[in-house]
């Protein structure tokens, strides 16, 4: 049994990550091998996708400062949802502007309800893992009930256009320099993107150093993102993990 939410999300992550790995093993047309999406300029397409990024976090600034939609209330998870669609609409625009394909956002209708239906079984099987092995946890029914539940709408939306914008950026940083290096930068993101959390929950600064161990989560999960190129199975297991980190899920309180 863990004590830090930390060791328990990497365990969680793994099992997720084996569980795509024998299901692609026994389905392997679930995820058609497809070729890596090029770019006949591959740094002007990173140089846009940088851009929306920063526009995101231009708009992110006015949520910060309260300008926009106020989530309080009955339709505070419906107005959160169209606050991060807002947020994150700058970088979406990217491939609208550009009029590159959903492809290169690792977004494909092909067999889409059963890859929806493969990642929310992994998603459950993180959880439940997660639960077993997190000290203190409620048991999976509760904190399953305490994730899919209407007042974290928003939140899954978020978590939906981060994986897309992951996405993005990895794919023009890999036409440009290599699938190798964009996974490694990619990685890193991943891994700086957990600091808060972590200090949210806690953890003290010589946890912060072994970051690394991030690193190679992210490394393993871009790894095997990459030969899904698709990130709709992921994003629930990535919400679930997520939600993980609050307390009030796991433990009620």
């Amino acid at each position: 049994m863990f004590e830090t939410h930390y060791a328990a999300l990497v365990v969680s992550y793994g099992a997720a990550l084996a569980g795509w790995l024998l299901i692609h093993r026994f389905r392997p047309g679930l995820w058609p091998a497809a070729e890596a999406t090029t770019f006949a300029h591959p740094w002007r397409a990173t140089g846009a996708a940088l851009l929306g990024v920063v526009g995101v976090l231009l708009v992110g600034q006015l949520y910060v400062r309260g300008w926009m939609l106020p989530e309080r209330g009955i339709l505070g998870p419906i107005f959160g949802a169209i606050n991060q669609i807002a947020i994150f609409a700058p970088v979406v625009l990217v491939l609208v502007i550009r009029r590159e394909p959903a492809a290169s956002a690792w977004l494909s209708r092909d067999r889409l309800p059963a890859r929806l239906l493969a990642g929310a079984g992994l998603a459950l099987l993180a959880l439940g893992v997660y639960t077993l092995i997190r000290a203190g946890s409620d048991p999976l029914p509760v904190v399953l009930g305490r994730v899919v539940s209407y007042g974290r709408m928003d939140e899954a939306v978020q978590v939906f256009l981060e994986d897309i914008t992951i996405a993005i950026l990895f794919v023009r940083l890999a036409a440009a320099v290599g699938p190798a290096k964009a996974t490694g930068l990619v990685a890193l993101l991943f891994a700086v993107g957990h600091i808060p959390a972590l200090l949210a929950g806690g953890a003290a600064w010589t946890e912060l150093a072994l970051l690394s161990r991030d690193v190679l989560l992210g490394v393993a999960l871009i790894t095997v993102l990459q030969r899904s190129r698709d990130i709709v199975w992921f994003w629930f297991v990535h919400f679930a993990m997520d939600m993980s980190q609050f307390r009030a899920v796991i433990f009620g309180a």
